[in-house]
């Protein structure tokens, strides 16, 4: 079922009712107080709803229930004291709640419970003592909250299966635990607990599972572990445990799970281990183990999936015997001092997906390391090689282009490789990084290269390559970093590298390209680094170098370029380093130079220069590096700002230099000249600063004007907002500096900033040299001036003048989706990634139907849903959006929406409807749980995002959503479950014909009722 509403008061009527279960619901409110009426009530279960509110301290009076399930709503507050009268409760579970507070001492002497299950909520304080007979109890559940303190003595629960107190704030030493002769399950990762094992839990001989990982505990592994023989999961990694594992580890026949990985073990891993056939995973990495591998480790292991070695200090070779554990998809052994070759027959391992050599000392069989890759081409699944830092000293053959065509990451780096780069390695299309820097690869760039189009790092520095640099790396429209650095290529930069939309790391340095810099270069304003230095580039630096806002660094050194600094250069407002030296670049030093506010770095010298040294070079605050060396510069050295910390070798070599003796330069003269000078221009200064306040003021008033007789309603909205000037925003944003640049979209850039009271704002400029900018800022005002909801980012003030608009709108401190879903740095598990959605549908419901004016979005993507510091989502961007009017459900526009999410009749019609942001919010679910944008380059004729999704469902829809939900196997079921349904719901949302998309009320009600039965699942495992 799927009801929703409130429980009327009127179910206290029901007084011969014995079970009340209305959970995976929807109700919503408080609970009524009238339900402590239902005396003869056994079984309450109002899990998964959207309850709200305190629980109701008169449920206190229901003496006879057994059963009180209140988890996964909204309740919060302190656990009520009045449920200690509940004298018969056997279970509770008020789990996935906001509930605050202690945990009430009375909850664990209630003489009849069984279970108590408290986790996920905000509990805080210590654990109550249990210094008293809780005989009944079986299951405690405390994770996930924010208690404190140590944990009492657990001498009273003797029939205790289950105690979790994991992800908490626990310390100290753990109690002695072992009279708990029937504990099965023990998790207490997560916490602060310090201290040794205790001995009295290797009593507890019941144990399935220990879970200790994440804490500070020390001291050795006690050899009686090995009598846990019951024992299937065992996790101790992440602590400060010493010594070695104990060969009594080989006694746990059922463990499925040993991790100790990041301790500081020592000595070898022993045999015992390799023969628990039951293991699945063995985690080991950086725990500082030693010795050599069994020859015959991988007979005994038919059911070991993950294999994770790394960071140790393990030799020998790899034994042969390792393709016998057939069912390994993850295998590292990286970091280690493996020696030897590599197994022949590690193609064998036919469901490898991960295989992580690197940084040992391997070798090949042969003089070409033909057979490694031939064998690997049996591995279809694969989707990481690295085999970087290693002795390989062969070359890369033909056969590299048979790997699996599911491979992303290739390393090969280091590994002394010679010989050409094939052709062939343009078939591993879904390559995302390729590595083999640091090599002795000669010959071309491969021109196949270029068909590698999710290819993202192209790292091939540090070689022998020869030619030119090809065309058709132009088609690389993912790739961020590319370094084809001291190598031996030539030619000129190609025209077409502005098709590189994506690039934001480009390092050819050390080559010998020649020609001029092309404009095409200048156009990629996201580039953040550009090395060109010692190459044999000529000609003059275009003015379109200012164009590039964002970058950190530019070497252009030890080049031939000609002509003037452009004064343009002022533009780089984040520019970190900057250095042009040794060319033959003449003119003045741009007084812009001065406006580069971030610049630590900068190099000018061996070129011609002449003039004197901008004074504005006193206000880079942020300068550590300054060399003006051997130019033709004159003039006073400045004194202040970062100068004074510079020295005579920032000059030398500059023969019209005067300044301080320091400088070793002659003293400089004709102050009063200087003076006369000075004042001659204070005074025209001060004459066109007259001037320019007239214009100003005349400037404002016409404004204000016009603004009254076209928008006086936009005019009686703003009136109710704090009035906010030009002047305040430009010190909010530090004067609109690149530091504070959160982002740019079609009409404008966005700023944060913070308001003189303190608060941190994120301020959007539009920019009304765009077509469309000035409509934009005054149907943004006109949406969000009369619209409120806490999934809609809310508008605080605006600032209009004729020509400067902006809005002020609330901060969101976690940036975007798309940000979460494509950045490194960040990753979103499945129930964040759900919430986010109910949050989207939230928001657009209340557009569509919650206001009496319908509003189409029109722009639904991934860089419109913005994320406040709860990661709940806020729907922002109304520039493009449409009021429909009363009873209207369709209009037509010229407005350009984002392609790839913008529905069929929408880009060959122009006709916009609701139905059309449902379109758009089916295309945001499939990209969401993917991680696959639909103007991905995989999607080309008829292949499209949704066609990809919508195969799925009929084979296996874990195939194509991100990876990184499947970390935890544990959930597989409910996961594989809750995405079919989502998946399926997106496919009802993107039907081609807008009267077969569901509604989006519809769309909101499925995708709560996905969400609780997830929940459900997850929390019953």
């Amino acid at each position: 079922m799927d009801l929703v509403g409130t429980i009327p008061p009127h179910i206290g009527n029901l007084s011969f009712l014995v079970s009340l279960n209305i959970r995976n619901n929807s109700f919503q409110g408080s609970l009524p107080n009238e339900l402590s009426r239902l005396y003869r009530l056994q079984i309450l279960k109002c899990s998964y709803n959207e309850f709200s509110g305190e629980i109701p301290p008169r449920m206190g009076l229901l003496n006879k229930l057994q059963i009180l399930f209140l988890n996964g709503n909204n309740f919060e507050g302190s656990i009520p004291q009045s449920l200690s009268n509940m004298s018969s409760l056997q279970r509770i579970s008020l789990a996935y709640n906001q509930l605050s507070g202690s945990i009430p001492s009375f909850i664990f002497k209630m003489p009849t419970l069984q279970q108590i299950v408290l986790h996920s909520n905000k509990l805080s304080g210590p654990m109550p003592s249990l210094d008293f007979n809780a005989s009944s109890l079986e299951y405690i559940d405390l994770s996930d909250n924010e208690l404190s303190g140590e944990l009492p003595m657990f001498d009273h629960l003797p029939n205790i299966q289950y105690l979790s107190v994991a992800k908490n704030n626990f310390s100290g030493v753990v109690p002695e635990i072992g009279n708990l002769t029937m504990l099965s399950w023990l998790y207490l990762n997560e916490n602060n607990f310090e201290g040794t094992i205790p001995s009295s839990l290797l009593k507890c001989t019941q144990l399935e599972s220990i879970d200790m990982g994440k804490n500070n505990f020390t001291g050795r592994l006690p050899p009686e572990i090995g009598n846990l023989t019951m024992l299937k999961h065992l996790y101790l990694s992440w602590n400060k445990f010493e010594g070695s594992i104990p060969s009594q580890i080989g006694n746990l026949q059922k463990l499925k799970l040993f991790g100790i990985d990041f301790n500081y073990l020592s000595g070898p891993i022993p045999y015992e281990i390799f023969n628990i056939s039951t293991l699945r995973n063995l985690l080991l990495v950086s725990s500082n183990l030693s010795g050599h591998l069994p020859s015959n480790m991988g007979l005994f292991l038919p059911n070991l999936r993950i294999l994770t070695l790394g960071g140790n200090e393990l030799s020998g070779m790899i034994p042969n015997s390792i393709v016998n554990a057939s069912q390994l998809f993850i295998l590292d052994l990286s970091w280690n001092s493996f020696s030897g070759s590599i197994p022949k027959t590690i193609g064998n391992l036919r469901l490898i997906q991960i295989l992580n050599l690197a940084s040992n000392k391997l070798t090949i069989q042969s003089p070409e390391p033909r057979s490694i890759f031939s064998s690997l081409s049996s591995c279809k699944k694969l989707r990481v090689l690295f085999l970087h830092n290693n002795h390989l000293n062969g070359i890369l053959p033909n056969s590299i282009g048979n790997l699996s065509t599911s491979l992303q990451m290739l390393k090969l780096h280091d590994c002394n490789i010679k010989g050409n780069i094939p052709e062939e390695i343009g078939n591993l299309s879904s390559l995302i990084g390729l590595s083999l820097s640091h090599n002795k690869l000669g010959g071309p760039v491969p021109t196949s290269i270029g068909r590698l189009h999710k290819l993202q790092g192209l790292l091939l520095y540090g070689n022998r390559l020869k030619g030119s640099i090809p065309y058709t790396l132009c088609h690389l429209g993912s790739l961020d970093t590319l370094s084809l650095s001291r190598n031996e290529l030539y030619g000129h930069l190609p025209a077409c590298i502005d098709n590189m939309t994506s690039l934001r790391n480009l390092d050819l340095a050390f080559n010998q390209l020649t020609s001029s810099i092309p404009l095409s270069l200048w156009r990629l304003k996201d580039l953040l680094l550009v090395d060109l230095s010692s190459n044999s580039l000529n000609g003059p630096l275009s003015l379109d170098i200012g164009h590039m806002n964002v970058l950190r660094g530019l070497d252009l050194s030890k080049n031939q370029i000609t002509g003037c600094i452009p004064v343009t250069i002022g533009g780089l407002k984040n520019i970190a380093i900057l250095s042009l030296a040794v060319n033959r670049l003449d003119g003045s030093i741009p007084t812009s130079v001065g406006e580069l506010v971030s610049l630590e770095v900068l190099d000018l010298s061996y070129n011609n220069l002449y003039g004197e040294i901008p004074k504005s070079l006193e206000e880079l605050s942020y300068l550590k590096y300054l060399n003006l060396s051997f130019n033709k510069l004159q003039g006073e050295i400045p004194s202040r700002g970062q100068f004074v910390h510079f020295l005579a070798a920032s000059f030398i070599s500059n023969n019209g230099l005067c300044g301080e003796a320091r400088m070793q330069v002659p003293p400089c003269k004709g102050k009063k000249a200087i003076g006369i000078r000075i004042l001659k221009y204070v005074s025209i200064a001060m004459g066109l600063m007259v001037l320019g306040v007239c214009l100003v003021f005349l400037s404002i008033k016409r404004c204000k004007r016009n603004t009254k007789l076209s928008h006086d309603t936009n005019s009686m909205a703003l009136a109710t907002w704090r009035r906010i000037s030009h002047q305040e925003l430009i010190r909010a944003t530090e004067g609109f500096s690149t530091n504070n640049l959160l982002g740019e979209g079609s009409f404008g850039f966005v700023y944060k900033g913070t308001l003189l009271e303190g608060t941190t704002v994120a301020i959007k400029v539009f920019n009304l040299q765009v077509e469309g900018a000035f409509k934009s800022f005054h149907i943004e005002c006109e949406v969000l001036r009369n619209i409120r909801h806490r999934n809609l980012v809310k508008i605080i003030t605006a600032c209009c003048n004729m020509d400067f608009k902006a809005l002020v709108l609330e901060y969101m401190p976690n940036g975007n989706l798309d940000m979460w879903l494509y950045s490194e740095n960040h990753c979103l598990n499945m129930l964040q990634r759900v919430n986010i959605m109910i949050d989207v549908a939230t928001a657009i419901e209340y557009l569509h139907l919650g206001y009496a004016t319908p509003i189409v979005h029109c722009d639904l993507k991934p860089t419109n849903v913005l994320l406040d510091e709860d990661m709940v989502g806020h729907v922002a961007d109304f520039g493009i959006a449409k009021l429909l009017g009363d009873g209207v459900s369709l209009t037509q526009t010229m407005t350009l929406a984002t392609i790839g999410y913008m529905a069929p009749e929408y880009g060959s019609e122009g006709l916009v409807s609701t139905r059309g942001d449902v379109y758009s919010y089916g295309i945001l679910l499939m990209e969401t749980f993917t991680k696959k944008k639909p103007t991905d380059d995989m999607f080309t004729g008829e292949m499209s995002l949704k066609c990809l999704v919508q195969e799925s469902l009929a084979l296996s829809v874990l195939e194509v959503v991100d990876p990184n939900l499947l970390s935890n196997k544990n959930d597989y079921a409910a996961m594989e479950e809750c995405l079919l349904s989502t998946m399926g719901l997106a496919l009802r949302c993107c039907a081609d014909s807008p009267e077969q998309r569901i509604g989006i009320e519809n769309v909101l009600a499925t995708l709560n009722k996905i969400k609780l039965k997830f929940l459900k699942d997850i929390s019953g495992r």
